[in-house]
């Protein structure tokens, strides 16, 4: 038996452990480029809902809701079946479902909070006293609890620094803009 043909046959096993490997590795990372892809997507839908025109007329109607319901007894006889009802609802469909997800890892929340925050806190701000008002009365201090998470998720992540990054960087565009212009 020859040289060539006693190597043959390692040289092929390793070319096909080579093989096997390089694949594996990339198919790894075009895995984690597609959930990268699909955490996108989530979150541009997830932001679409929380932005929609049905959720923002959906808050409008819901300003000065606590003052529509000041007592039990207000609350017992003339919310249920009211429009505020079912506007609750679906500030439960669209912003508590989104708020789970993002509480729960599944949707990045420092993303959502980064884009929307402010909209968050301010919306959060119309119907908090009601909400509380409706835990009491129900004996369900779970209520809405996901949305009050990512709001006061959002009043603490503005705080926090930025993560060191050119996009980041207050010196990033200089001179800025207004200068640029005002120069020439």
């Amino acid at each position: 038996m020859s040289f060539f043909e006693s190597i043959t046959p390692l040289a092929s096993l390793i070319i096909a452990a080579a093989t096997v490997i390089f694949t594996t590795l990339m198919l790894h990372r075009q895995s984690r480029q597609m959930e990268h892809e699909r955490n996108a997507l989530a979150i541009l839908e997830a932001i679409d809902r929380l932005t929609s025109s049905e959720i923002v007329r959906i808050f409008v109607q819901l300003k000065g809701v606590a003052e529509r319901y000041p007592d039990d007894e207000a609350l017992r006889t003339l919310y249920p079946g009211s429009q505020d009802e079912l506007a609750l609802y679906m500030v439960g469909q669209y912003v508590e479902t989104i708020a789970c997800l993002s509480r729960r890892g599944i949707i990045d929340a420092s993303l959502i909070v980064d884009a929307i925050g402010l909209m968050l806190r301010t919306r959060w701000s119309i119907i908090k006293r009601f909400v509380y008002h409706l835990r009491r009365y129900y004996g369900n201090e779970y209520m809405l609890e996901n949305f009050e998470w990512l709001a006061r998720y959002s009043a603490w992540w503005k705080d926090i620094p930025r993560p060191p990054s050119v996009n980041y960087s207050s010196t990033q565009f200089l001179p800025t803009i207004d200068e640029a212009f005002s120069a020439s």
